[in-house]
């Protein structure tokens, strides 16, 4: 009788081994699996920021480098293994573009305040090198489950090329509205959306008088056709080049001008000339 409790109590500790064994094994298998999980999450995430047109750059609380993706290596002039484990102020140095001061870092703003903050304008990116970069960026804390930050993330842009865009614009505007012919821009439709100061003083109407209304406000009704063509005309993709016509001031008196008229996407520019 004994023997055959010892038995039963060796199979009862076999039987418990093999199901703790089975435990142990299904436990092992499912870390593995989060872990190729979490692994092949984080490679997702390594790709993506790795190939987004924007610089990013993350730290950690004590706003310690800890990742640069090829843009923010490109434009820092720091690579990831140099940057790694630097303070923030040595890889990403920031100024402002007139005063030379140096500028709020977003990034250390955001991690104190635990909000997603904007960089000041006119700010500038002087890299490693000496290279400046005009920027614009944000930053954007990362909490942890209890909602204290654990890092800050910060993405941003070299913005030469819209700078350079603006600053053409402004220059196209300021030539435009200083240019003594009369120079005017209306949709597809005849209304009226730009008046320079040369349309002013040739049909004596201001620009807050008539942008929004049609053009044939100053056409003479018995020219009115001309409009019709004109449109037709551009839209067919044909020039309207030196058209020599008549149009109407303000006050009633009909003036002689040579018309030309462009397309650009789905605006029209009218340059009207005085003829006396």
């Amino acid at each position: 009788a004994q023997d055959s409790v010892m038995a039963s109590d060796d199979e009862e500790e076999l039987r418990l081994r093999s199901v703790a064994l089975q435990t142990a094994n299904a436990i092992l298998l499912a870390r593995q699996r989060a872990e190729r999980e979490l692994a092949a999450e984080r490679e997702e995430l390594r790709i993506t920021l790795a190939s987004i047109g924007d610089a990013v750059i993350s730290t950690d609380a004590e706003g310690r480098v800890k990742y640069l993706n090829p843009v923010a290596e490109a434009l820092t002039g720091w690579t990831q293994t140099e940057a790694v484990g630097k303070p923030l102020l040595d890889v990403f140095h920031i100024v402002n573009e007139y005063t030379r001061e140096p500028a709020e870092n977003p990034a250390l703003r955001a991690l104190r305040k635990g909000v997603v903050v904007g960089l000041a304008n006119h700010t500038i990116l002087i890299a490693r090198d000496g290279t400046e970069w005009p920027i614009d960026d944000s930053a954007a804390p990362m909490l942890d489950e209890s909602g204290v930050a654990v890092g800050v993330v910060l993405v941003f842009r070299d913005i030469s090329e819209r700078r350079r865009a603006d600053e053409t614009q402004a220059r196209l505007a300021a030539i435009v509205n200083s240019s003594y012919d009369a120079i005017v821009s209306k949709n597809l439709h005849g209304i009226i959306r730009t008046w320079n100061t040369g349309a002013e003083r040739l049909f004596g109407y201001t620009a807050e008088e008539v942008i929004g209304k049609p053009i044939t406000i100053v056409i003479p009704p018995e020219r009115l056709s001309e409009e019709e063509m004109i449109l037709s005309r551009i839209t067919r993709g044909e020039p309207v080049d030196h058209f020599e016509t008549v149009r109407m001031r303000k006050d009633g008196r009909r003036i002689h001008i040579s018309l030309t008229v462009s397309r650009s996407e789905e605006h029209t520019s009218e340059l009207q000339s005085h003829h006396d």
